[in-house]
């Protein structure tokens, strides 16, 4: 007896244990919560097997190898080597007669990927579980129907996959905080809730939006019209940061987006809100010691870093530590300057108070109660995002107050000044009518004396500039007039030729002489007129005139000195000859210069180029001469802020010595009357000051030197 006892005690166990969960959930009316809904999840009845078998959705299963264990307590100790959590939930439910007459749903929560079958049938896909793997995005998602049948019973049967990383904010881990409504059964109350609540995201979304992008754009008009107001630029960083924030919040209420965006989303979201706070407190930090501390630059960095190794990595400790410190600075920065905490600048305490306290119930509501968080979020989102920005246009707006009311107090007391003045210039007019005649003769003898001064001072000047135009006019003239007097010669020589062929009878040739000449006659013309722009420009140069800067073709400059200079340098000796090599950067293209000023540093570096090479020509002997090949080079480059002309020459290069000296005026290595040493002196000022360049030399002694340019592509 006692052994058939036992062999139906194991058959029952046996039998309990083949088949999956005997008593079924019945669901009722009063278990919904806030919103009309019923969170599954965390409900008894449930059992779970890892892995992943099609038939496990079917209504009869062996119970071999299921363990009981609910949707909220699932977490990363399941997961595979890839770091997959998957497996199947099943669970046996009904509903009462209190849910015959209402249209239920079935509503996912969280980042996760599920397949959800009720009684072996496909009821919807949240996400796609499969290759590729995408989490379903719960944000503002209305429930799919679900038909249950009141006393009828049901397997609903949930195939679960997720992926969770060291990176997977905390907020959506696979924790039973996260967990409590991942899959919850609606009424039609919840619908509405889901409307409503799809409006005032909406709604929320465009207010924060709007109103961050004005502010942002009236603090950086404020700044644009006060760039030297350093406030200004604080709190316009301050708003944007507001703005795109509240891009990063609200972007995905009016688009869907994967979990991957999701993720770098929040990232963006977290640290703007709290760069937010940082630049709060900097603002006060400048309105109250009118400088930004190291205190303030070190918590910005560390508070960025660690709010965001928080976030992902769940390690809350240095966060903690570091915003205490920050509190505790913010309360000392109070406390010591207590006595200065009036009108505008509590304005300025508002602006970093309100949001930290805003950020305080938002993150203590979402830990501790859900339902209000989420009844509440959109509103203390707003406060948190918009509170500062506004509080301090409120804070601009008094200050603007404060600066008026003393504009006036200050122009009472001028007018108050003014007339006292005035009482007092009467009784002194009284005494000086007694004095003038007194001083009448004084003053007129002064008054001589000042005459003869002046005169000899307005000759001093005049005789000063004079010395300047004169040094730069014979300097800088001396290459168009020998262009001119060269041409001239070679006239003289094509008359004399014309002359002959006339007196031969041969009209044609002495026509094309003709031509010739009236070419040197339009070249001479030209250069007269280059010698009265140059004469112009230097008058300009000793005035210390930056001219105009106007749109300028920089290859096209460069090459038409550089054929002026050789050309006018053979016309002067046809002996000379020199190879010319050009490498000019297309990119270029137009740069803001005073064309005029800039030709002449070029001309001035191709003549002293030229100058070098024949130097150097002129030390070798008839026999060895043909051993050097005279070679000026120019070149072009534009690089990321600036471009760059070069001059290179291969002549006898310069010492150390000289070069030292090669921008002193006067300075010079050419023969006595060759050179006044003044035009690189004068190019390097144009350079330096006129376009706020460089002009730099490179040389080696017995190879060559190079002269560099360089301007800088934005000249203030």
């Amino acid at each position: 007896m006692m052994r058939l006892f036992t062999y139906l005690l194991l058959l029952v166990l046996i039998v309990q244990n083949t088949f999956a969960q005997d008593q079924a959930l019945v669901l009722s009316e009063n278990m919904f919560e806030s919103h009309q809904r019923i969170p599954l999840a965390t409900k008894d009845g449930w059992i779970f097997k890892k892995g992943n078998n099609p038939e496990w959705s079917q209504i009869d299963v062996l119970a071999n190898g299921w363990k009981p264990l609910k949707i909220s307590e699932i977490n990363t100790e399941y997961e595979d080597e890839s770091g997959r959590v998957e497996g199947w939930f099943r669970l046996k439910l009904k509903v009462d007669s209190s849910l015959a007459n209402l249209e239920l749903g079935l509503n996912r929560e969280l980042w996760a990927a599920t397949d959800v079958y009720l009684n072996g049938e496909l009821l919807h896909s949240f996400g796609n579980i499969g290759n590729p793997y995408q989490a379903y995005n719960p944000i503002l998602k209305y429930p799919i129907p679900i038909a249950l049948n009141t006393g009828q019973e049901y397997v609903l049967a949930i195939h679960f996959v997720d992926y969770e990383t060291t990176f997977t904010q905390r907020e959506i881990r696979l924790k039973p905080e996260n967990l409590k409504y991942f899959l919850n059964l609606t009424g039609p109350e919840y619908i509405v809730s889901v409307t409503k609540n799809k409006k005032l995201t909406h709604v929320y979304a465009t207010l924060c939006i709007g109103i961050s992008f004005l502010l942002f754009f009236l603090f950086w008009l404020l700044v644009f019209l006060n760039p030297n107001q350093n406030i200004f630029k604080l709190i316009a960083i301050m708003a944007t940061l507001v703005f795109i924030a509240s891009l990063a919040i609200f972007y995905n209420t009016f688009y869907e987006i994967p979990y991957v965006f999701e993720k770098a989303r929040y990232i963006v979201m977290i640290t703007l809100q709290l760069l937010t706070v940082l630049f709060g407190l900097m603002v006060l930090e400048w309105v109250l010691l009118k400088k930004i501390t190291r205190v303030s630059i070190a918590l910005l960095v560390v508070l960025a870093i660690t709010s965001n190794v928080a976030h992902l990595f769940s390690i809350s400790f240095p966060f903690g530590i570091a915003f205490s410190v920050m509190i505790i600075y913010f309360c000392q920065l109070l406390y010591t300057h207590r006595n200065l905490i009036k009108g505008g600048t509590l304005a300025v305490v508002a602006a970093l108070v309100v949001p930290l306290i805003a950020n305080f119930v938002y993150i203590n509501l979402h830990k501790y109660s859900l339902d209000f968080f989420y009844e509440y979020d959109k509103l203390i989102t707003a406060i948190t995002l918009l509170s500062a920005p506004l509080f301090l246009m409120i804070y601009i707006a008094m200050r603007f107050k404060e600066v008026l009311r003393d504009v006036e107090d200050e122009a009472q007391k001028v007018l108050q000044i003014t007339q006292e003045k005035k009482d007092l210039l009467v009784d002194q007019n009284v005494k000086l009518e007694s004095l003038v005649k007194e001083r009448t003769s004084e003053l007129n003898n002064s008054l001589e004396n000042l005459k003869a001064t002046q005169s000899q001072l307005i000759q001093s000047e005049k005789m000063a500039s004079l010395g300047e135009l004169t040094a730069g006019i014979a300097h800088e003239i001396q290459n168009p007039l020998n262009f001119v007097n060269n041409f001239s010669e070679v006239s003289n020589e094509l008359i004399d030729e014309m002359n002959e062929e006339i007196e031969k009878g041969d009209l044609e040739e002495a026509m094309a002489i003709s031509v010739d000449i009236k070419q040197n006659l339009g070249k001479i013309n030209h250069h007269g007129k280059r010698a009265a722009g140059i004469v112009k420009g230097m008058l300009q140069h000793s005035r210390s005139s930056t001219g105009k800067k106007e749109p300028t073709d920089i290859n096209k400059l460069a090459d038409e000195y550089l054929r002026l200079a050789y050309h006018g340098l053979r016309a002067k000796d046809q002996s000379f000859n020199a190879t010319l090599e050009t490498d000019y950067d297309v990119n270029i293209g137009q740069l803001e210069v005073i064309p005029q000023d800039l030709g002449r540093v070029i001309l001035n570096l191709i003549t002293n180029a030229f100058y070098a090479c024949t130097e150097k020509k002129s030390s070798f002997t008839k026999a060895s001469e043909d051993e050097y090949e005279p070679t000026v080079s120019i070149s072009t480059k534009k690089n990321t802020d600036s471009v760059e002309i070069r001059v290179t020459d291969n002549g006898n290069g310069m010492p150390d010595a000289v070069k030292e000296k090669i921008f002193q005026p006067f300075f010079t290595t050419k023969p006595t009357g060759e050179g006044t040493g003044l035009g690189l002196s004068m190019s390097y000022d144009i350079i330096s000051k006129s376009h706020e360049g460089e002009l730099k030399v490179e040389t080696k002694l017995g190879k060559g030197t190079t002269f560099t340019i360089i301007i800088p592509t934005k000249i203030k």
